[in-house]
């Protein structure tokens, strides 16, 4: 697999907001964690042009405001990279949550770790970002997500500052939409600033949606797709 700039900064997106995962369809993660003893699932398939890419990722919520989280992508071709995975900590206590005269504010963080397989070679790490959360809830039909934090990148051993922000609108309870943006104060190594449209249908409320995205990065041709799912309050 060609690693271009375009699909290291879509690798970015998806890791950064836990590609992955937590959080579907949105890259930017919200200050909130699944319930104690429950687990979310998420997948979805990526495309951009003649790449593409299968994504899964389950998240636990294993104490009150504290939620653990895994994931791993299938990578077609696998030229270069035959494997990625992460693993994730969000933390959202109670007491950072408060209510303003824009709504109600919650603050969180969240600890990331990345690794990759490349071909040829053993696991490694990859990246590593630590993000503050915010989510605002304006009202029933609108809300605001913020993630602010450094992001590590060990083959190149460099840092940069990572920036996502995404609108949610909620028309109806059975599906939102949301505009986001993402990024970053070095594009050399992280890719330029990611633009995703997308929203979800509820087929069962809350429980299981199906998902679609449309993400560009600025200066390229390419859109990259996403078709997927998730499935929550898993009871273990």
């Amino acid at each position: 697999m060609r690693i271009t700039p375009h699909r290291i900064a879509l690798m970015l997106l998806t890791v950064v907001a836990s590609h992955a995962w937590a959080g579907r369809p949105l890259g930017t993660d919200d200050a909130a964690t699944a319930d104690r003893g429950t687990c979310l699932i998420e997948g979805w398939n990526e495309r951009t042009g003649s790449e593409r890419a299968l994504v899964a990722g389950l998240a636990c919520g294993v104490a009150k405001g504290i939620e653990l989280g895994v994931d791993y992508t299938h990578p077609h071709p696998r030229d270069e990279i035959r494997g990625e995975s992460g693993l994730a900590l969000k933390w959202v206590p109670e007491a950072w949550s408060h209510e303003t005269a824009a709504g109600k504010l919650n603050l969180g963080l969240k600890f990331h770790v990345g690794f990759e397989h490349p071909v040829r070679r053993d696991w490694r790490d990859s990246e590593a970002s630590v993000l503050g959360l915010a989510t605002l809830m304006l009202n029933d039909e609108w809300m605001l997500h913020a993630n602010l934090g450094p992001v590590h990148n060990r083959q190149s051993h460099y840092t940069a500052g990572a920036l996502s922000t995404a609108v949610m609108w909620t028309p109806h309870e059975q599906f939102f939409l949301f505009a986001e943006v993402d990024a970053n104060t070095h594009s050399r190594v992280f890719g330029g600033t990611v633009k995703t449209l997308g929203g979800r249908v509820w087929l069962i409320k809350d429980v299981f949606g199906l998902d679609l995205t449309a993400s560009r990065e600025s200066g390229s041709p390419a859109t990259l797709w996403t078709i997927g799912f998730g499935w929550y309050g898993i009871s273990f």
